[in-house]
């Protein structure tokens, strides 16, 4: 019996049902390969829209699509897209304590692209700014965090406490925005044409009610705004890593209390007509 070439012998063996084995090139091997799933639709994070009361958000409210009831902190909030953007509106409460509580809820349960503080405040003598006019924050600074003692105030870094200490910075009462973001929402606010001062918010517990007191913080801090919780979102969204922005319209002026003087619906109103240019502009802050 003659010998049978390898060749023939594969054809034989294929022919009796044991097909010869093929190299794989550029493909998995069918026996060890996973199966495959789609990759998911990624869906943008929100932009988180904080503001301490109803009113300063019920024109932003009334324009959100695709509305959503949602609950932070055990307090009532809104998902949804404005003109387009998805964001999270959020009137977290009034004061210090409120807006880091707020905060706090926000960024332990959820993901965020950034956090605009918004709403009313009161404008520092010698800021420039009147009634209905807007302002952002290139800081946030606590005016009431300190000691008075009786040589004067000192800071929180005079008594050497930092409130913050993060991957090896430290924060007192200040907390400086970023430039670059701050800079690209006062483009998108003129581009609107809203005219826009930018400078030092000061954040109080103890709203001044003199113009004696406004004088003195304005020159302390060097600021033009006063409202009662941008420096605690700022303090916050420092902690987690997340940017932040404040922008305020002006209720009042820091003077001897006077609510005859007062326009506050019509500076919740211009807050918010400034939000929306800033979350829809052509020079996105966040």
């Amino acid at each position: 019996m003659g010998l049978v070439s390898s060749d023939r012998r594969s054809s034989a063996g294929e022919r009796r049902g044991f097909p010869r084995r093929r190299e794989l090139v550029n493909s998995p091997d069918p026996s060890t390969a996973q199966p495959t799933t789609p990759e998911p639709t990624l869906i943008p994070a929100p932009l988180a829209l904080i503001c301490s009361v109803p009113l300063e958000c019920a024109a932003l409210l009334a324009a959100l699509e695709e509305r959503r009831d949602e609950a932070i902190g055990r307090k009532p909030a809104w998902s949804g897209r404005l003109d387009g953007a998805p964001v999270l509106l959020f009137p977290a409460g009034m004061g210090k304590a409120n807006a880091a509580h707020g905060a706090t809820a926000l960024l332990e349960s959820r993901q965020v692209s950034g956090i605009i503080g918004f709403g009313v405040g009161g404008a520092y003598p010698g800021s420039g700014l009147a009634i209905g006019d807007v302002a952002l924050a290139s800081a946030a600074v606590y005016g009431d965090e300190g000691v008075a003692a009786p040589d004067g105030w000192i800071s929180t870094e005079g008594i050497g406490i930092p409130l913050v200490e993060r991957e090896g910075r430290r924060w007192f009462n200040r907390f400086d925005a970023d430039a670059a973001r701050v800079e690209a929402a006062r483009k998108s606010l003129v581009a609107a044409g809203i005219a826009v001062r930018v400078g030092p918010f000061v954040t109080v517990s103890n709203c001044s009610g003199t113009a004696a007191r406004g004088a003195e913080l304005a020159a302390r801090f060097g600021g033009i705004v006063e409202g009662m919780e941008g420096a605690a979102l700022a303090h916050v969204a420092t902690l987690y890593g997340v940017p932040w922005m404040e922008l305020r319209a002006i209720s009042n002026a820091v003077e001897d209390r006077d609510l005859s003087r007062w326009r506050l619906r019509d500076a919740a109103e211009a807050a918010q007509r400034a939000v929306r240019a800033v979350v829809g502009g052509p020079h996105p802050a966040a």
